[in-house]
């Protein structure tokens, strides 16, 4: 199942023009260039995750089972994700291990709190 995230997050992550700064378990550090392309990935990322080949097993847990609104329409599938977004500036600095930039700072933490109020399957973003 963590193949099948990793893999839709990175397609989507290159489709919208995002950078991975890094990942921490199953959890990624992306930077975006604006906040329209950032809104775009968490849209498609939820999108996607409901069409993924997950892995029957997956598909029989409670927390991976298909779920459908009262019209029939389907509102969840599979693994739920959560996404939280917030706009600002960063320090950058190249780390010397893995040759990457990585960003630091004010905006990264809040950042990581914003994501952290989020429950799977939603997106937050924080206000200007």
């Amino acid at each position: 199942a963590l193949e099948v995230h990793n893999g839709v997050v990175r397609q989507l992550i290159y489709r919208h023009g995002g950078y991975e700064v890094k990942t921490i378990g199953d959890s990624f550090f992306v930077a975006f260039p604006d906040v329209p392309s950032a809104v775009r990935f968490a849209l498609q990322l939820q999108l996607e995750m409901m069409t993924a080949e997950w892995p029957e097993s997956l598909l029989r847990l409670p927390d991976g089972l298909m779920e459908l609104g009262p019209s029939g329409k389907l509102l969840w599938r599979g693994l739920r994700v959560r996404v939280g977004i917030h706009f600002g500036v960063a320090k950058v600095e190249m780390d010397h291990d893995t040759l990457k930039a990585d960003y630091f700072g004010p905006t990264v933490n809040f950042a990581a709190r914003v994501e952290s109020k989020a429950l799977g399957g939603q997106i937050l973003v924080s206000q200007p």
